[in-house]
């Protein structure tokens, strides 16, 4: 306890405490004031299903999964709270419903130009979705290509076995000194070979299949050692309370969409800031935890 206080007050005397900002849910908006350079990150509070935002400075927006059908209103609302009417891309990086399930409205209400998918069941998108007038690309383990500027994306792992996780994807996505490990499936055998074959060592870790007990092993921790692990809500079923032991052992900052709300991480070159917005309390403000950790990781 005396080492939270001692932590807080060093916050207050060097300025790192964050203003809180209360706004009427009608009007709430968020501004990330993205400069030409910068990139942000924000994983959405879907009650159901995993939806993550890219936006860059220089305006583009690409959607990395659209969440499940149950959560299409609060996507639709998070998007505008995000002043987004267009998204260039869409990533989809497993095929499941908590994935997908909001894919067809996204195209259909947002002019979708480029929809990016596992290869090994690129035909299955096409099809299942009506993407003949989409521009389809298919990705494959070893793939390696800019998917914003400066923002480096490898392609890690691709699921070939004929499972409910076919296709699913691992990326690397690496911006400046921040990188972003975007998990697309639980298992231990696939972070096995993950850790006999990468260096993993990541910023940010989104944390496969909604912190399920199947992955996230400690091996595979112990490898990424991330400052950050972003979890979503998949509904009915909580996050594996072993998952949440590892993570708090290993002094990760744990950001849990469905207690914490959308969270979105503003990078920049070798830093990055972490906003906390929750609709339903009208309220949303910069992080606290992070602030101060990050303070105490860069002078010491």
């Amino acid at each position: 306890m005396k080492k939270i206080v001692l932590m807080v007050i060093l916050a207050m005397l060097l300025g790192l405490v964050p203003q809180t900002i209360y706004a009427e849910k009608e009007t709430l908006e968020v501004d990330l004031n993205l400069e030409d350079q910068d990139l942000a990150y924000t994983f959405f509070d879907l009650s159901n299903g995993e939806a993550t935002l890219l936006q860059s400075g220089k305006g583009q927006n690409i959607l990395i999964d659209t969440g499940s059908i149950q959560s299409q209103e609060e996507l639709e609302e998070r998007l505008k709270m995000y002043h987004v009417s267009m998204i260039d891309t869409v990533i989809l990086t497993n095929q499941t419903e908590e994935y997908t399930g909001n894919l067809q409205w996204i195209i259909n209400n947002f002019n979708v130009e480029t929809v990016i998918v596992p290869e090994i069941v690129k035909e299955n998108f096409v099809n299942l979705y009506h993407l003949h007038d989409k521009k389809v690309i298919g990705l494959k383990k070893g793939d390696k290509f800019e998917l914003l500027p400066f923002l480096n994306t490898d392609v890690i792992y691709v699921e070939e076995r004929d499972i409910e996780d076919k296709g699913a994807l691992v990326l690397v996505l690496t911006f400046g000194k921040q990188t972003l490990l975007y998990m697309g499936i639980a298992d231990q055998q696939v972070e096995k070979q993950l850790v006999d074959s990468y260096a993993l060592k990541s910023t940010i870790l989104k944390v496969a299949d909604f912190g399920s007990e199947k992955g996230t092993t400690e091996p595979f921790l112990d490898e990424v050692d991330p400052q950050v692990a972003i979890l979503f809500k998949k509904n009915g079923r909580a996050v594996s309370e072993i998952v949440l032991e590892r993570l708090q052992e290993t002094w990760i900052e744990i950001y849990q969409t469905n207690r914490l709300g959308t969270v979105s991480i503003k990078c920049h070159n070798d830093d990055y800031e972490i906003l906390t917005v929750r609709p339903k309390e009208e309220e949303f403000s910069f992080g606290l935890a992070n602030n101060i950790s990050k303070y105490i990781r860069n002078h010491h």
